[in-house]
């Protein structure tokens, strides 16, 4: 054999035994280096892995009872998220149905002057401008009948996750009612029996996740648009 090719097969064997030790061979327990391009699994704090719920994204989308919120609600899709991360049980479509009955309650029991079914679903700002209200009215010797016939549109407005334990979704209502305000004397001085009005309202509701407590309660209550006929007179709050 040549002098020259034997030099060079020894430098060869000294470099493959020097590369050897210098970066190592794969034996099957090294960390893999991650796929840049690889969907990346959202984690907890804990390191486990979350799966973000179907029903509040997909697409940029999130359904909404019979509706699906467009990517111009990116933002409120995105605090819907939030909430979902942080509450497994939180569906966004089932909390805009519960939303709805919530509504009624609270619109029928403010009419009625249920204070112990607004207590029960009331933050204490809105209660106490409810029972004001309530109070108020008591003392004019005014009476509210109110009918709601369908809670037409529920629609998240927004949504997220304050101080990392304050969830709130914001849902504007749009409902059809007949209401009736009568004066001390029976006399009727708003609305009308056998008239049904559209009402819209916003309404904000929160719920502590560090909580046990499941319940949702009514935070913040807006009156969204000015009705032409009319509505059940609930007061801004929160």
């Amino acid at each position: 054999m040549p002098t020259d090719i034997l030099i060079y097969m020894i430098v060869a064997g000294i470099m493959v035994f020097w590369l050897r030790n210098v970066i190592g061979t794969r034996h099957g327990d090294e960390k893999q280096r991650p796929n840049p391009f690889e969907e990346k699994p959202n984690k907890n704090k804990d390191g486990e892995v979350i799966e973000i719920p179907t029903k509040v994204m997909a697409d940029n989308k999130v359904k909404i009872g019979n509706q699906i919120s467009e990517d111009r609600n990116m933002n409120v899709n995105a605090g819907l998220v939030q909430i979902a991360l942080a509450d497994r049980d939180f569906d966004a479509e089932d909390f805009s149905e519960n939303a709805m009955d919530a509504f009624t309650y609270i619109v029928m029991a403010f009419a009625e002057g249920d204070i112990e079914t607004l207590k029960d679903l009331c933050g204490d700002e809105v209660y106490d401008a409810f029972a004001a209200a309530i109070k108020e009215r008591d003392k004019k010797g005014e009476k509210v009948t109110t009918e709601i016939h369908s809670v037409r549109k529920a629609e998240i407005v927004g949504a997220g996750v304050d101080k990392k334990k304050l969830a709130h979704v914001a849902i504007k209502f749009t409902a059809d009612e007949t209401y009736v305000i009568e004066n001390k004397a029976g006399e009727i001085i708003a609305g009308h029996p056998d008239r049904v009005t559209e009402m819209t309202d916003k309404w904000t509701f929160s719920r502590n996740l560090k909580s046990s407590d499941p319940r949702w309660f009514l935070i913040k209550t807006e009156d969204d648009e000015i009705e032409v006929d009319g509505k059940t007179p609930l007061p801004d709050a929160g």
